[in-house]
């Protein structure tokens, strides 16, 4: 793998330097035996200091090899199968392990960071299924414009519209309002809502059936000023060699029969296409995930908690 447009310096001298240390930093994570880091198990099966920070750092571990399956192997299937694991310790690991509360998409995340991107990039129709079902208590549908985490509210919801499919004219009518909003007063914001009304002229474009519109909404992210500027702080083991909304928005667009025939270095159709692996391929690689079942009633994952708080010794109800 090469240096692309994505790849923007940031904090290092030059983007040839980041792209190195990125990619080292990744290769190192391939040159492990153990993808989870292991010593992290005896603080979740045994419910000792906190478990919930030892599922945090088995996720960054699973993150690194994911990214590496691809970068450096270009193996898809693996890729695949630990998005899905990512994604479902995501949901596990809970909002903050010091202070754990049932999982939800944080307003101080947008639409396109960790644990989203991953779950789409599974290809899990489990997962799918979960966050359809689930999308009243993962997400908040405002409709304010107040600052950026309202934004980020409005852009988490109408990507889980997207990926339901089914309330197009409620997306359209989300969609149109931010876009016609006027220009907010605090510097910073109005920036950021600029920036991100190339969003919601994919939504419109989705909401409309209109695959023209979508390819020419995706446009601007393939220059290279916008396309690092709206990937920035998105996601570090992968913003730095592809285009995250690109790939995300493609994906949803597969997801429901759209091709949009897509295929760059910063957004590679193979991860643009949705291709679900056989179920059987979904699997826990650790024990302790198992007993929990994305079919489950959201209050579930409370249950979760309370268990690793050491607050009762039973799991799930009978």
């Amino acid at each position: 793998m090469q240096i692309n447009m994505m790849c923007a310096r940031r904090e290092f001298k030059n983007a040839q330097q980041r792209f190195d240390h990125m990619t080292k930093v990744i290769k190192s994570y391939l040159n492990r035996e153990d993808p989870i880091r292991k010593e992290s198990l005896p603080y979740i099966q045994e419910r000792k200091g906190n478990p919930f920070g030892a599922m945090l750092n088995m996720s960054s571990y699973l993150d690194g090899n994911m990214a590496g399956a691809w970068i450096f192997n270009k193996d898809l299937q693996t890729f695949k199968k630990l998005a899905y694991v990512y994604s479902k310790l995501s949901i596990l690991k809970s909002i903050e392990s010091s202070n754990p509360i049932p999982f939800f998409f944080r307003s101080d995340y947008n639409n396109v960071k960790e644990p989203m991107f991953h779950m789409l990039m599974s290809d899990s129709t489990e997962i799918r299924d979960f966050l359809i079902r689930n999308i009243e208590e993962l997400a908040n549908d405002t409709e304010d414009l107040e600052d950026e985490y309202d934004l980020n509210r409005q852009m988490i919801y109408n990507t889980l519209l997207m990926l339901e499919g089914k309330q197009l004219e409620r997306l359209k009518q989300r969609s149109q309002k931010v876009i016609d909003a006027p220009t907010p007063k605090i510097k910073q914001f109005a920036k950021e809502l600029e920036l991100r009304k190339y969003d919601f002229q994919f939504y419109l474009a989705f909401a409309e059936q209109d695959v023209d519109g979508m390819k020419k909404a995706l446009e601007p992210f393939f220059i290279k000023k916008i396309a690092q500027h709206a990937a920035k702080h998105t996601l570090v083991y992968y913003d730095f060699y592809l285009q995250p909304q690109v790939v995300i928005y493609a994906k949803l667009a597969s997801m429901h029969g759209c091709d949009l025939g897509i295929d760059h270095e910063i957004a590679p159709k193979e991860l643009i296409q949705y291709e679900p692996l056989p179920e059987e391929e979904y699997q826990d690689i650790v024990d302790f995930m198992k007993p929990y079942k994305f079919s489950y009633p959201y209050s579930y994952l409370q249950y979760w908690i309370n268990y690793y708080l050491r607050k009762t010794d039973q799991l799930f109800p009978i």
